[in-house]
């Protein structure tokens, strides 16, 4: 299904759907910190149900865990793609896309999701009440981090939106060689990076650009399972997948990479641990 989600009376032009031509009227397309997250607002989303719609219309049950960022339907605006949730079937049934089927995931699985396809999120598109995510705040509300901050606040505009990187003066042990270990464990890492973004480190992970995007979920499980253990809390860990090469440039630019193979090896190698 990929026809427009049409306006309904007093909610004004409304973002269309998949592949339709972009809305320039939507409420999702105005003042960036109109509608955009701040605080409790967004924050109280991470424990709520919401309802994701996907590309079926069959009216069967579909197991959450098994439905990709892909498989998710996408609204449309100005600035481009974006993933559509919403807060209840009311919600739903008058703003998303006629017909669809949807998932039910917490708001912090739904974000957790769209930060590793560096997708930004919004809730109840369309509506007075919408809350955007622009997909640089994520990592800062997976991370607990106050989305009043400096940092946070400057993730959430146009331009320079990647979070101050800073060289770490030192790196806990064992939670460094650890984190190296691990890294090499993952085949279709390529080169990572570990940095200090405010009060949390963040792991910037370059892969194979042959390897599927489900790659990232399993590296980012594996540091958060890590960080957990050696840092008390997967939230003082942000794994960050480096495929967008302006955000790959940024984490560059700030220092040298805390790993990479002593030998690059293709993915289908390392893979086969040849």
């Amino acid at each position: 299904m990929s026809q427009e989600w049409p306006p309904e009376p007093g909610l004004g032009d409304r973002p269309e759907v998949d592949e339709a031509q972009d809305t320039q009227n939507s409420p999702a397309t105005g003042d960036r910190d109109g509608g955009a997250a701040s605080g409790a607002g967004v924050t109280s989303l991470l424990d709520r149900e919401l309802l994701v719609p996907i590309r079926s219309s069959s009216g069967e049950w579909v197991d959450p865990s098994q439905i990709a960022v892909e498989s998710l339907r996408h609204g449309t605006d100005t600035e481009g793609r974006f993933v559509a949730a919403f807060t209840d079937r009311e919600a739903l049934s008058v703003l998303g896309p006629p017909g669809s089927d949807a998932i039910s995931v917490t708001g912090r699985e739904l974000f957790e999701r769209a930060e590793g396809a560096d997708e930004r999120v919004i809730v109840n598109p369309g509506s007075p009440d919408q809350i955007a995510v622009p997909a640089d705040v994520l990592p800062f509300l997976l991370a607990g981090i106050d989305l009043a901050t400096p940092d946070a606040l400057r993730a959430r505009r146009p331009l320079g939106a990647m979070p101050p990187l800073e060289v770490p003066a030192t790196v806990p042990e064992p939670f460094g060689s650890e984190l190296r270990a691990a890294l090499a464990e993952l085949p279709a890492v390529e080169r990572a990076w570990l940095l200090r973004a405010g009060s949390a480190w963040t792991v910037g992970v370059a892969l194979d650009p042959k390897a599927p995007l489900a790659e990232f979920d399993a590296v980012r499980n594996r540091l958060h399972a890590l960080a957990s253990e050696r840092l008390g809390s997967r939230r003082d860990l942000i794994v960050t997948d480096l495929r967008s090469p302006q955000l790959r440039a940024h984490y560059e630019a700030t220092a040298a990479p805390f790993y990479e193979p002593a030998a690059p090896r293709s993915f289908l190698s390392r893979l086969l641990g040849r």
